[in-house]
């Protein structure tokens, strides 16, 4: 809408001055500035008409521009993609070989925990037996006493 605006006002402008023009050339009435204001409606009617066109023109412009450029832009980002997709192959593999490589080291870590828990089991265990074994020897000497 500022194009239309800015266009009525320099229409305006120039209808009122070219009605003055014309009729300071001719004779010489007192309807000046009647001529004046109707030469500045006629301008400013054109004017605005022609504004509201080339504001029409200019967005219709921007849409179809806006649309090669995000048809552009769509086929820069598959472009991209595609170039990008190597390295982002390379990455995932490595993410993968250094998953795989935790997971062993998990597993392994596992191991040896487990033989560790197993070894101290086996120690209480042989522990426990040993105790069992002492408390049944002072119970039957308590019962043969």
């Amino acid at each position: 809408m500022g194009k239309a605006i800015k266009y009525t006002v320099v229409g305006a402008v120039v209808g009122a001055a070219a009605a003055a023009a014309k009729a300071q050339s001719g004779e010489s009435s007192g309807d000046l500035p009647m001529q004046a204001a109707k030469g500045a409606g006629a301008g400013a009617l054109a004017g605005g008409l022609l504004g509201f066109g080339v504001d029409r023109r200019a967005k219709r412009r921007l849409k179809k521009r806006m649309k090669l450029a995000s048809m552009v832009s769509a086929g820069a980002l598959v472009e991209a993609a595609r170039q990008a997709r190597p390295a982002i192959e390379k990455q995932s593999r490595r993410a993968r070989k250094a998953a795989i490589k935790a997971a062993h080291d998990a597993q392994r870590r596992g191991r040896r925990t487990a033989k560790k828990v197993g070894r101290r089991a086996a120690v209480t265990a042989d522990l426990a037996r040993i105790q069992a074994d002492h408390l049944v020897d002072i119970g039957r000497h308590k019962l043969a006493s």
